[in-house]
């Protein structure tokens, strides 16, 4: 890099890439003209400038189609969501978003959700978003494929340090170095990240390592084998009644977190057969380690001594655990007595569970390519086959909670109780696929390209009760299917160019769905497991085609990327109590259309990126649904969602601008601007609530790059640069702290409203990074 450019910050889909992955494995790369799909990209230096979490940063600032919320409050656990599909490390949340880490799924087993404190972003080398239900990727590739691929000794030889601080108590620092001889590289790094939240009651730390090593005994063979290692420590805080978004610092109630452990381990390898031949090659284990801690307000009105067990207690009598029956159903009734919370012991207006999940995943893969000439045309086949395997211990248990008089600590969920000795849920579960897959990509002429493939699937779910008193929640179901693909690509000059695909994609339940999926026994979520009827699988059709080209010698580069997606017995989340109770159901149809549009270039001293994408996730069929705090809800609290509702949590219109100006030698001064529009509330799936529809909003961030030399660089960034108070996501549930000061409300369980997650006020970062060894003088 000449010294011109030390201070360059890149802007999303400028570079030149020379080939795109189009496969789990390393090995099947195709020139990006010549895939029919809008496939966006980005590389390490790209993520470098971001100094946070990057990977969703930089996801949600650059790439089209994209948007992140928070509806936790803690910048570790976004919610990805990408043409109407979601990605979340919440469980429960429905999955349409794979996840690859150098050709490993990243999904977790047990519920298809997504740590992201897992994936170390100082190492990634790579970032690709693959759009569509492109079957190679597997299942619950329904909105596409987010592929990254790690660093090396041979390709990051050096070393950088980073250190940052700021707001909310931050402070960041991460180290990385990389080195090879002919034959053997090795790369290792490590990172830890703090803050204490901009909310009450939600700190995070995050600490990570990766090793990697590399060995290549010839030009024809290479072999590598990493470990990767993250501890989590997370803590967030709910969202809040819409009346209170004034104070948007404050809790509902607390405390929620969530701890995560993982290791990590990858072997790949690769052999060149010949001039057109070679094959490739992974195993993987991931050992992960999780316990969540979720506190709840208590949904119902009345005690039912046929499901709530008997009172067994008087009144100023003493505590009595053995008394309290099934508490999470208890209600408010009698009244509480705030300064006597013991005496009212079957009046509990709060529960706590207490989760853990432990999985072992491991699987393997086997994968070829031939580029031979067929009949005289270009053409790269590939054919693989994997094994993915996961097995999961699921445990919950219970306490019984109250509030504190004390209107500083009025959410505060203390136990009355210690946790039950037995657990609330103790269940195995195993998911076991396997797939066979082949892709073709046939050069009819050398501006026209053809895609041909698919991917049969077969894959097994089972839970068994290992308490011995649920023999109900038994069961296992078996999902198998052909998905197939098709595309073509045509560059019709050499700065202008047409495509178009279909796919075919699939999405099994995960066992958090299959055993809640009962009306008449909704469970608490997370969940405590029921036997329930079977759901169907999901599958997922995808139109896309689009236009690409450049202009003004390659310094201009546009996209226009139409988009329509149907996927059938979409599987839909039921609230029935709030936001801690419900179940999950399949539903007809759902429908996600739309289109990306991107232009960018470079301009003397500034390069610059503008995307604007519209989507339309709506109903494809109508049906009934319980919401009980939606006020167009019948007495029953059921609502009527009609064809062409539009599901919630997605906004219609997604906007970002960046750029970034040399302004010296040394000196480069960037801006982002991301916007949204309003989007629906979960429960508001009839779009019929009185509240109607969240506002829209718009952030703008401004950063700030200073490098005296090709070795040291200091940066200065702010997000929300003005401040703006704005909302990022929102669920009908029902208010129980809604009287005067917050007092719990003894006449019911509460005021039916609109509950909001807080986006962050406006956020300062400094930091300084330096790089070493070759890291520096390859920016000589």
């Amino acid at each position: 890099m000449s010294p011109t450019a030390w201070a360059d910050r890149p802007v999303k889909q400028l570079h030149e890439v020379r080939v795109i992955a189009i496969a789990p494995l390393p090995g099947f790369e195709v020139p990006p003209l010549d895939i029919p799909l809008n496939v966006q990209s980005a590389q390490a230096d790209d993520m470098a400038q971001l100094h946070g979490q990057a990977i969703t940063d930089l996801l949600q600032s650059s790439f089209q189609g994209v948007n992140v919320t928070q509806s936790q409050g803690n910048p570790w656990q976004g919610n990805l969501i990408f043409h109407g599909f979601t990605l979340s490390p919440l469980l429960g949340s429905p999955s349409g978003i794979s996840v690859y880490f150098d050709g490993v799924r990243q999904n977790e087993p047990f519920a298809e959700t997504m740590n992201w404190e897992s994936v170390p972003d100082f190492a990634v080398r790579d970032v690709e978003l693959v759009p569509g239900s492109n079957p190679l990727y597997g299942l619950n590739t329904l909105a596409g494929a987010l592929l990254m691929t790690s660093k090396s000794g041979f390709t990051d030889p050096g070393g950088t340090v980073n250190v940052s601080g700021g707001s909310w108590g931050r402070l960041q620092a991460d180290a990385d170095f990389g080195a090879h001889s002919h034959r053997m590289a090795i790369y290792v790094g490590a990172a830890s990240d703090y803050e204490r939240g901009w909310r009450d009651y939600s700190p995070s730390r995050v600490q990570q390592a990766f090793v990697r090593g590399d060995w290549r005994p010839d030009e024809n063979t290479s072999l590598m084998l990493s470990y990767t290692g993250a501890i989590g420590r997370l803590s967030g805080t709910q969202s809040l009644p819409v009346e209170w978004i004034d104070t948007p610092k404050v809790g509902f109630t607390w405390p929620d977190n969530f701890h995560n452990r993982l290791n990590a381990f990858t072997v790949q390898g690769t052999r060149q057969l010949g001039a057109d031949w070679a094959v490739q090659a992974n195993g993987y284990l991931r050992l992960s380690r999780s316990a969540s801690f979720n506190s709840n307000t208590n949904d119902f009105a009345a005690y039912d001594p046929a499901a709530d067990g008997p009172l067994g207690y008087t009144v100023d009598g003493p505590f009595d655990p053995a008394s309290i029956g099934q508490f999470w159903y208890a209600g408010v009734s009698p009244a509480y007595d705030p300064a006597n919370p013991a005496a009212t012991i079957n009046n509990v207006p709060a529960s706590n569970v207490l989760g853990h999940v432990r999985t072992l995943g491991y699987g393997v893969s086997l994968q070829a390519v031939d580029s031979q000439p067929l009949a005289g045309h270009d053409n790269q086949l590939t054919a693989g086959v994997s094994l993915d395997v996961g097995a999961s211990g699921f445990s919950q248990y219970t306490q019984p909670a109250y509030f504190p008089l004390d209107p500083a600590q009025r959410g505060a969920a203390i136990g009355l109780a210690p946790f039950g000795a037995q657990a609330l849920t103790d269940a195995g579960a195993t998911n076991r696929s396997v797939g066979l897959y082949a892709m073709d990509v046939l050069a009819l002429t050398d501006a026209l390209h053809l895609s041909a493939g698919g991917r049969y699937n077969v894959s097994r779910l089972a839970v068994t009760d290992r308490s011995g008193r649920e023999p109900d929640i038994n069961g296992a179901q078996r999902f198998h299917r052909f998905n197939p693909s098709l595309g073509i690509a045509w560059s019709i000059t050499p700065a202008l160019g047409v495509y178009a695909n279909y796919d075919e994609g699939m999405r099994t339940p995960t066992p958090i769905e299959f055993e809640c999926a009962d009306p008449a026994a909704p469970c608490a979520l997370p969940n405590d497991f029921t036997g329930d009827p079977p759901l169907k699988a999901v599958v997922v059709r995808t139109l896309s085609g689009g236009l690409r080209g450049t202009a003004a010698h390659g310094r201009l580069r546009w996209n226009v990327s139409p988009y329509l997606s149907r996927a059938s017995n979409d599987i839909l989340t039921v609230f029935t109590g709030g936001s801690s109770q419900g179940y999950f159901a399949n539903v007809p149809s759902t429908r996600r259309e739309g289109v990306d549009m991107g232009v960018g270039g470079v301009t003397g001293r500034l390069e610059w990126q503008a995307n604007l994408s519209l989507v339309r996730a709506t109903y494809g069929a109508a049906f009934e649904t319980v919401s009980g705090a939606n006020s167009s809800a019948d007495g029953d609290g059921a609502i009527r969602v009609s064809r062409g509702d539009r599901l919630p949590g997605v906004p219609g219109r997604l906007f970002n601008l960046s750029g970034e100006y040399r302004l010296t030698s040394h000196w480069s001064f960037g801006a982002n601007l991301r916007a949204y529009s309003g989007q629906y509330a979960v429960g508001d799936e009839n779009n019929a609530d009185r509240h109607g529809a969240l506002p829209g909003y718009g952030v703008v961030s401004l950063d700030l790059h200073y490098r005296p030399n090709r070795a040291l660089a200091f940066f200065a960034s702010v997000d929300n640069l003005f401040d703006r108070h704005y909302v990022n996501g929102g669920q009908l549930s029902s208010n129980v702290f809604d009287t005067s000061g917050r007092l719990l409300d003894t006449t019911g369980p509460g005021t039916p409203t609109l509950f909001v997650s807080p986006g962050a006020p406006r956020t300062f970062l400094l930091g300084v990074s330096y790089a070493f060894g070759d890291a520096a003088a390859a920016d000589d």
